[in-house]
């Protein structure tokens, strides 16, 4: 491991937070994590972190007095400061690199906005599912399905960020007990890295579950408070 004075905040149940976890994993670097409460002690609401982060949000870093958030923005930086013994996690090469860029655009853009968009109201207010939020969330799922149909990994034949961040977003659904398995070539990638990444379970797994146990609680608490 190597040690660089780098900060990460973060609270376990992000899948950004998760994502750059397990980058910082892959590319065996020594940091200081600091779990945030933002639950109860609502410590992404205090003044000294929104002086750091004005969006107060999570991941955010700071690498010796540089301030960074956005997780697949951090992924960026971390392989390209600190990754020149694995930089095929982020190529240098034109094309590589707009491969990886095209697919984390993607999952910003497309896959996690519409599982957002279509779980954030059932979760958060109990309302009802949307039909065409629903569908739209299907399509990025059958569009990831299409993208492994044909390569091992979402940007080509190699792990990169890209794998990382799209993978922890997909998994998030196990927190929801929503299962991926009708579509085959997603399910076995999402299987597969599972087995791959040595840290899968210490960086993912645990906040998946902190994820599942809240998701499940605010379920009850809407059912409830709806009688």
């Amino acid at each position: 491991m190597s040690w660089t004075g780098l900060e990460v905040y973060y609270t376990p149940g992000s899948p950004g937070c998760r994502a750059v976890l397990m980058c910082i994993r892959e590319l065996e670097l020594e940091v200081e994590l600091i779990k945030l409460d933002m639950y109860q002690k609502y410590e992404h609401k205090k003044p000294w972190f929104i002086r750091m982060n004005p969006q107060h949000t999570v991941p955010t870093i700071n690498d010796n007095g540089f301030i960074l958030w956005e997780s697949r923005a951090i992924m960026q930086y971390l392989v390209s400061k600190y990754g020149s013994h694995k930089n095929s996690l982020y190529p240098t090469e034109p094309m590589a690199r707009a491969a990886v860029d095209k697919i984390l655009f993607f999952d910003i853009g497309t896959l996690y906005k519409s599982l957002v968009d279509y779980f954030h109201p059932q979760l958060m207010s109990g309302e009802e599912p949307d039909e065409r939020k629903g569908n739209a969330f299907k399509q990025s799922l059958d569009y990831l399905d299409q993208f492994l149909e044909t390569s091992r990994y979402v940007a080509g034949d190699t792990l990169t960020i890209a794998d990382i961040s799209v993978l922890a977003s997909v998994t998030q659904l196990e927190g929801m007990d929503y299962r991926i398995t009708s579509y085959a070539h997603l399910y076995k990638w999402v299987e597969r890295l599972k087995k791959e990444l040595p840290y899968y379970d210490d960086c993912n797994t645990a906040g998946i579950e902190t994820f599942r146990t809240w998701t499940r609680n605010q379920r009850l608490s809407k059912k409830l408070g709806s009688k």
